[in-house]
């Protein structure tokens, strides 16, 4: 058995130290977590997606498979998750808070540095590829998602879809890269060199670089709660959180291994592959939950929950492959 302890050394508790930061200014500054909950949702999240494209080394043949595993995986617990919603007779505010934590993963902030933890730099490449596809789809289809559970009609939750700048950052991310177009390198004006460019990628880097403190500090605000009562309600069954956890935790990565062996994914990329769908559910769902009131003390409850969870599954899963101790 993998030890637990440098998992929870190394990734958990710088996490949960910046939660603890956040439910203190919650507190005691009383921070309002809806302006940074919308900064994460429509500033940051673009530009650290775009980062990531830009300079992943991957080539589309390579990450293609990967890719369309996470689709594939994303719609499995999709259906899963929405027949267990129907059989359990959820609110439609329920049911978007439930599918949110079941199916959209923490591929980025949890995700990288476990995968680099057990599998290396190699792993951390192939989990970069992972994050990519899986934050197109939270980003597009968790809005649609967290958006239909207020009733929206069908023109009214993807124009929601569509306000959401990360869908055109993926386009002119990519754009650019087919294009070879180079964002580190000075342009010639009259004789004289003009770093344009490379200022404002500086300045997206920069941001980029803030996404994940500020993800976190949402999530630990919303851990703060409000002071006041949710309405009648408005509180999923502790059953709820089980079985999304279950989800989230059990039914993903066995989903995800047997698609690895389906499609063919070998070595490091399998298992970098499935680490990234065993992870807890998405900050980003907490932000998502915030923006379209989609049950997010629920949310945020699951995002805790599962990510402390996930020391017990992430350390089986490790012993398995023999990795860790």
């Amino acid at each position: 058995m993998a030890n637990p302890i440098p998992i929870f050394v190394e990734i958990i508790l710088p996490l949960a130290l910046v939660w603890a930061v956040g439910f203190i200014a919650r507190r005691f500054l009383r921070l309002d977590p809806r302006p940074f909950a919308r900064a994460g949702l429509y500033l940051l999240t673009p530009t650290i997606i775009f980062v990531s494209l830009i300079e992943s080394e991957i080539t589309l043949v390579e990450g293609g498979r990967v890719v369309l595993l996470v689709c594939v995986l994303a719609m499995a617990l999709w259906l899963i998750a929405w027949g267990q919603a129907r059989l359990l007779r959820f609110s439609p505010e329920d049911t978007s808070a439930f599918l949110l934590t079941s199916i959209f993963i923490n591929s980025v902030n949890y995700g990288f540095p476990a995968v680099l933890l057990a599998l290396g730099a190699e792993g951390l490449e192939w989990a970069t590829f992972f994050a990519i596809g899986h934050a197109f789809l939270s980003n597009t289809v968790g809005v649609y998602i967290a958006a239909r559970g207020k009733g929206d009609s069908l023109k009214g939750t993807l124009l929601q879809v569509l306000r959401i700048p990360m869908l055109y950052a993926v386009v002119l991310a990519l754009v650019l890269r087919l294009a070879g177009v180079s964002l580190t390198t000075p342009f010639v004006i009259g004789g004289v060199q003009v770093a344009l460019l490379p200022a404002i990628y500086q300045a997206i880097k920069l941001l980029a670089q803030a996404a994940v403190p500020v993800f976190m500090l949402v999530l630990g605000m919303q851990l703060a709660g409000d002071g006041q009562k949710e309405k009648e309600g408005a509180r999923l069954p502790i059953g709820a959180m089980v079985l999304a956890g279950v989800n989230r935790l059990l039914v993903s990565p066995l989903l995800a291994w047997g698609l690895v062996v389906l499609l063919g994914l070998e070595g490091v990329a399998g298992r970098a592959t499935i680490m990234e769908a065993a992870m807890p559910s998405a900050v980003l769902t907490v932000i998502l939950a915030i923006e379209f009131d989609a049950r997010p003390r629920f949310v945020s409850a699951m995002v805790a929950g599962t990510t402390l969870a996930s020391i017990v599954t992430l350390t089986l899963l490790l012993s398995l492959w023999g990795i860790g101790g």
